[in-house]
C-alpha cells in the first residue's frame, strides 16, 4: 500500500486529493495535524509521498523517512526543507508554482498602490475626523520606474499591471535572459542599479543562503528617499530592524509587507508606529480562486508521480 500523509495546514479540506488519490489503486491518504519534530517523523516515517505547508522537514526528520520519495509544498516556496538532504535520499522536492499568480500579482499591486496614495493614513484620519490631507502628499506612479528584485512568474505578472499605470520596469534577476525582460517591456540591470533608480522596488526572491537580509542598511541607503519598498516574497530577504531604521530616519518614503521575518508573533513592533507602513499578514495568496487551484495543482502533480511519471516543478535538482 503506497501511503500519502497530508501535513498541510489549509483551512480548506483536501476534498478534492481524496477523490485524486482514491482512483489510483493501492493508495491511502492520510491529513495528519503534526506539531512537534516527533509528531511529523512519527506521521511520515512509511509514508511515500509527503504533502505540506510550513512544516520543517529537515535534516533529522528526512533521515527517518524509510519509504518517502515524493514531497511536495502547497505553496511556492521551500525554504523549510533541507533539498541536499532530500536529494541525498533520492526524494523529488517539488512546489506549485502557478496557483496563486495572479492573486500575489494583484496584492503587490494594492500594496503599491496603498502606500502611494497613503490609504492607511487617509482612512485614519477620516475615521479621527481629520478632514485634510495632514502633510502626507500622494505620489503620481504613471511614468514612475518600478524596479523588480526577481522577475518568476509573480514578478512577471506584477510587471504587466505596473505596464498598465504606464510605469517603467527595471530587473534585477540573474537567471532570466534579457529576452523574457524585454518581452514584458523591462530593461535589465544589476541589483545597485535597480536600487539607484526605481522609485518603487518590489520583492519576488526566494528565501536562500544568497538572499537572506539582501536589502539592509547599505541597501536602504542607496534607494531614493522617495522610494516605496513593497514585499510579498519572504520576510527573511530584508533586514527588518534596519528597514524600521531607514523608515524612521526617512531614507525611504514607505513600505508594503505580506511577510515578515517572524511570522509567529515575534514581529518588531516599532512596525506598526512607522509612518506609511502598509501591512497585512501574509494573505496575497488568500482567495478561493487560489485555494481550489492549489489543491488540484498539488495532487494532480503526485497522482502524475504514481502513475510513473516524472512530477512537475521539482526545486532540489532531482
Amino acid at each position: 500500500m503506497r501511503k500519502i500523509v497530508s501535513l498541510a495546514n489549509n483551512t480548506v479540506e483536501p476534498s478534492y486529493e481524496s477523490m485524486a488519490f482514491s482512483k489510483v489503486p493501492d493508495t491511502v491518504f492520510e491529513s495528519v495535524v503534526a506539531k512537534t519534530e516527533e509528531e511529523v517523523i512519527a506521521a511520515t516515517h512509511d509514508a511515500e509521498v509527503i504533502l505540506f505547508t510550513a512544516t520543517k522537514l529537515n535534516r533529522n526528520v528526512i533521515s527517518h523517512l524509510e519509504k518517502c520519495r515524493l514531497m511536495v509544498r502547497y505553496g511556492i516556496g521551500y525554504d523549510t526543507v533541507d533539498l541536499e538532504a532530500a536529494r541525498e535520499k533520492g526524494i523529488y522536492v517539488c512546489n506549485s508554482p502557478r496557483y496563486g499568480v495572479i492573486d500575489v500579482a494583484e496584492h503587490a499591486l494594492s500594496l503599491i498602490f496603498a502606500a502611494a496614495k497613503n490609504l492607511v493614513a487617509m482612512n485614519d484620519n477620516i475615521r479621527n475626523d481629520i478632514w485634510h490631507s495632514n502633510g502626507y502628499q500622494n505620489v503620481r506612479l504613471m511614468g514612475k520606474t518600478v524596479g523588480f528584485l526577481g522577475f518568476g512568474n509573480i514578478g512577471r505578472a506584477v510587471c504587466e499591471r505596473t505596464n498598465a499605470c504606464g510605469m517603467k520596469g527595471v530587473v534585477y534577476d540573474p537567471y532570466v535572459n534579457d529576452d523574457i525582460i524585454l518581452k514584458y517591456g523591462a530593461k535589465k540591470a544589476t541589483f545597485d542599479e535597480v536600487l539607484e533608480s526605481a522609485d518603487v522596488i518590489t520583492c519576488h526572491l526566494p528565501l536562500n543562503d544568497s538572499t537572506y537580509h539582501i536589502l539592509g542598511k547599505e541597501q536602504f541607503e542607496k534607494m531614493k528617499p522617495s522610494a516605496i519598498l513593497v514585499n510579498t516574497s519572504r520576510g527573511g530577504v530584508i533586514n527588518e530592524a534596519e528597514l524600521i531604521d531607514a523608515l524612521e530616519k526617512g531614507e525611504i518614503s514607505g513600505v508594503g509587507l505580506d511577510v515578515f521575518e517572524d511570522e509567529c508573533g515575534g514581529m518588531d513592533k516599532r512596525l506598526l508606529k512607522v509612518k506609511n507602513a502598509v501591512l497585512t499578514p501574509h494573505v496575497a495568496w488568500n482567495t478561493p480562486d487560489a485555494m481550489d487551484t492549489l489543491h488540484t495543482e498539488v495532487a494532480d502533480n503526485v497522482v502524475k508521480y504514481l502513475n510513473g511519471e516524472r512530477p512537475d516543478s521539482i526545486v532540489n535538482g532531482m
